[in-house]
């Protein structure tokens, strides 16, 4: 566990070494763990950098608005505690966004980027993504309970048989930690509404904007964001490639680990110097 600049203590994973460095950014109610099946791949090339972020894992659960701003604040004040003049970025879903959010006041310290399927690109997710915005009922029913931890992993995840016992009850573990249920619920109601995503318009206009190398990664099978949503990624940032993964839904690198590593390591290493 470290103390980050803010005052705020998390926990980080780093390996060190004068190799490039590359920071990844998790999603909504995961932490460090849910990279554990593309680390061994990624630490090879890599100086890997990996922690929680606050509301989630091991990190401190402040009383705050979990908004895109908070997040952002979060990654910028771990580069600066850790130092970090730049680095690859690569992100997952939440994490994903955050590093478009990033960019906006600190593109300079991006090299490259490696979005896995960020909301932001259109307005449509899935129906339990909307639930917590409901009227009076939404801070209750949008809980991170047992029964809902269940099927948000089976929402996320394409093959259910890579829903694991270990990953439910991870999942569970950090769930019980005081503050969760506020971090969980509002991360989702400032990101969605009953009608879907919010801010897309300040979201598209950074991605206008994000003049670094970005590869697009999406699971052909997401439900949580439709895969089309792919393809208005790809037109919008301005140095994009893009990557659909067959037989895999919201977490390639869970599902996919292999095609995922392969694709970051390749995909980076084009703006690596030996």
């Amino acid at each position: 566990m470290i103390k980050l600049a803010n005052g705020l203590k998390t926990r980080v994973l780093d390996t060190r070494g004068d190799k490039p460095t590359l920071v990844l950014i998790h999603g909504l109610a995961n932490a460090i763990e849910i990279w554990s099946r593309v680390l061994p791949r990624l630490t090879e090339r890599f100086r890997v950098i990996a922690f929680d972020l606050p509301g989630f894992g091991q990190a401190d659960r402040p009383v705050a608005a979990y908004d895109s701003a908070f997040f952002v604040e979060q990654l910028k004040t771990l580069f600066d505690t850790l130092q970090i003049g730049r680095a690859h970025l690569v992100g997952s879903s939440l994490g994903a966004s955050v590093i478009v959010r990033f960019s906006d006041e600190n593109l300079e310290r991006i090299d490259r980027a490696v979005l896995a399927a960020p909301g932001g690109f259109g307005r449509e997710t899935h129906p339990m993504m909307r639930f917590p915005a409901l009227p009076i009922v939404g801070d209750w029913v949008g809980r991170p309970t047992p029964a809902n931890n269940r099927l948000t992993l089976r929402l996320a995840i394409h093959d259910r048989r890579k829903v694991t016992p270990e990953l439910i009850e991870q999942t569970n573990q950090y769930a019980r930690v005081r503050g969760s249920d506020l971090s969980f619920v509002r991360t989702l109601q400032t990101g969605v509404g009953l009608f879907g995503v919010r801010e897309r318009d300040s979201f598209e206009l950074l991605a206008r904007r994000f003049a670094r190398p970005a590869l697009v990664v999406w699971g052909r099978q997401d439900r949580v964001f439709p895969t089309r949503q792919s393809e208005r990624a790809a037109m919008l940032l301005p140095l994009s490639e893009r990557l659909l993964i067959d037989h895999c839904g919201h977490y390639p690198h869970w599902e996919q680990p292999e095609v995922f590593a392969t694709a970051v390591d390749r995909f980076l290493s084009k703006g690596t110097q030996a």
